[in-house]
This record gives structure tokens, sequence and C-alpha cells, in this order.
């Protein structure tokens, strides 16, 4: 009888180590998946107002913005955001405005953009109109 009720027991632990395996493999499946869509998310950069280039956030590489007096920002891209890497303007505050993320939208006191003001360029981080909607006003 007793070994009956050891064989029961293991089953049920073999059945509920499957289950919990199963559900662990089904939350990395579905947390990888999702990670693709956020690497390809828009950034569109604009140059005195008409659109100058587009990128996407995990493209690894940098957008070079030249204005026609000589003026040149340097947008890069990381993973997870965009920031102005470098500029010819003399105040430097778009750099010291940092990274636009998807995580930092809400936080930021431009929000979803970089602005550089005297070379007239904007960084965009695309938001879609559901996390626009989620951005309280100031």
């Amino acid at each position: 009888m007793q070994s009956g009720r050891n064989n029961a027991n293991r089953i049920v632990l073999v059945i509920l180590a499957a289950v919990v395996l199963a559900v662990g493999a089904a939350a990395l499946f579905l947390n990888l998946s999702q990670a693709p869509a956020k690497a390809t998310r828009e950034v569109r950069i604009y140059r005195a107002g008409k659109l100058y280039a587009t990128g996407h956030l995990g493209q690894g590489e940098e957008i070079v913005v030249r204005g026609e007096d000589g003026e040149e920002n340097v947008v890069a891209f990381t993973e997870n955001g965009v920031y102005m890497k470098s500029a010819t303007c003399h105040n430097q505050l778009c750099i010291g405005q940092g990274e636009v993320t998807l995580e930092n939208v809400n936080t930021r006191f431009y929000r979803n953009e970089i602005i550089c003001l005297p070379n007239r360029v904007t960084v965009e981080l695309v938001l879609t109109d559901e996390e626009a909607a989620d951005i309280p006003d100031v």
C-alpha cells in the first residue's frame, strides 16, 4: 500500500514540475517575443521643421544632421533609446537633455523629444496613440 502511495506522489510531483517548467518557458517566450517590437521603435529627426532622417532604436549607429551654415548634430541610438551625442550649438542644452527611452518619456521635461534650438534640430521617439495619451499634462 505504501509503495503505491509513493508512486502516486512521484507522479504528482513530476506533473507539477512539468507544469511549472511549461509556464516558465511560456513566460520567457512571451518576454522575448515582445523585445523586437521595442527595438524597432521609430525615431524621426527633423531639421528646420522638415523631416531629415528616420532611424530605429537598437540600430546601433549614429545619424549626422548637417545644416546649411555648418551646424552639425550627431544623434546616437542605443538598444532602448536615443540621445544627442554631440552638437555644434553654443549652449549644449540638447546634449544635457539626455537619452529618450520608452521608460522615461513620462518624467522628461521634453517628454519624447530632444530639441536643439540653435541648430533647429528635433529628435522624436515616435509613440503610439495609447502611449501618448498616458503622458500626463504638465
